[in-house]
């Protein structure tokens, strides 16, 4: 049986339905195309690539992943033979990888080698030689002392292990520290019958230091004298070296720790003679085994000063003025 043609009506709807179809697939063609390019964009604009930072300075790696909008992170530090201090070992991500931003970059920097030349340290003070050894990562160790007329005293004279040595990290090292040159030393002088004012100042004349003043009595013996000495005389001594002496004074029959003394005191006053420029007087109190100082300030020419100061233990008092003493006075 012949088949019928189709009609044109029903040709125009085929046509239509193809039309459309076109049109739909290539709007969702359109559609996942531009999604796609904007993502890719969108992951463009947000992803960067990491940098090589290995063997690079660590202050260099810190301003590149700032400008790349990337945190570092120290991971540690460790010695290492072939980076140099404060250089990056490793990094994680490693080089070329894609980040976003604000992710942490994780690096390990060097502390540099474990072995280290000795740095020389003579010629130093104590003080600069420790913060040396420190920077070095070394320590102190036995320190030393001699005299030595070359160094200044607290400066390193000599040094183990020697500069220049080989040395593993937290080594210690030896220090042999001046003392400054050596004191000479001298014959301790008589002082026995010398009042004592004099004998004072005979001890400043040679640059040494009034030590305890006691006093005694003794049958005999010129009174208000010095009878006894120590350092004898005859002992070495050196510039500085304290000596002590003892005062021949009648027997009033009074004891110092008498509860009847124990609380007394007595005035000692002190003029100073007229004149035209201020001076320094300084009053001090010499009671074994004390040394205190009374008074120390600058007095106008014609000022007296008053200072209660206590009778029991026999207390010695010196007077000086501009350095020099003038008077001493047994309470």
């Amino acid at each position: 049986m012949p088949s019928t043609p189709a009609s044109p009506v029903k040709n125009l709807a085929r046509k239509a339905l193809r039309i459309s179809l076109l049109v739909a697939l290539f709007m969702t063609m359109a559609g996942m195309g531009t999604y796609l390019a904007l993502t890719l964009i969108i992951k463009g604009e947000d992803t960067v690539i990491v940098p090589d930072l290995v063997g690079k300075d660590v202050l260099y790696g810190l301003e590149i992943l700032s400008d790349l909008g990337l945190n570092t992170r120290v991971k540690g530090t460790e010695y290492h033979d072939r980076v140099p201090k404060n250089h990056i070992i490793d990094q994680d991500p490693d080089a070329g990888a894609a980040i976003k931003r604000g992710r942490d970059v994780k690096i390990r920097v060097s502390r540099g080698t474990e072995t280290i030349f000795m740095p020389n340290l003579v010629g130093f003070s104590l003080q600069q030689g420790r913060i040396l050894l420190t920077e070095n990562g070394l320590c102190q160790g036995v320190l030393s002392g001699m005299t030595s007329p070359r160094f200044d005293a607290g400066q390193v004279m000599a040094q183990y292990p020697p500069p220049g040595a080989i040395v593993s990290r937290s080594t210690c090292a030896d220090l042999l520290i001046s003392r400054g040159p050596s004191t000479p030393a001298f014959a301790m002088v008589d002082l026995s019958g010398l009042v004592l004012e004099t004998a004072i100042r005979r001890l400043e004349q040679m640059q040494l230091t009034v030590g305890n003043i006691r006093t005694v009595h003794r049958a005999g013996a010129p009174l208000e004298t010095i009878v006894d000495q120590m350092p004898p005389a005859g002992y070495r001594v050196a510039t500085g070296n304290r000596v002590d002496l003892t005062v021949n004074r009648s027997n009033d029959g009074r004891s110092a720790g008498d509860a009847e003394n124990a609380d007394q005191v007595e005035l000692f006053r002190f003029f100073l003679e007229n004149g035209f420029l201020k001076k320094r007087v300084q009053v001090k109190m010499n009671q074994p085994p004390l040394s205190l100082s009374l008074f120390d300030d600058f007095l106008a020419p014609g000022q007296e000063i008053w200072l209660l100061v206590p009778k029991s233990g026999n207390p010695t008092i010196l007077v000086y003025v501009d350095g020099q003493l003038v008077e001493t006075r047994i309470m």
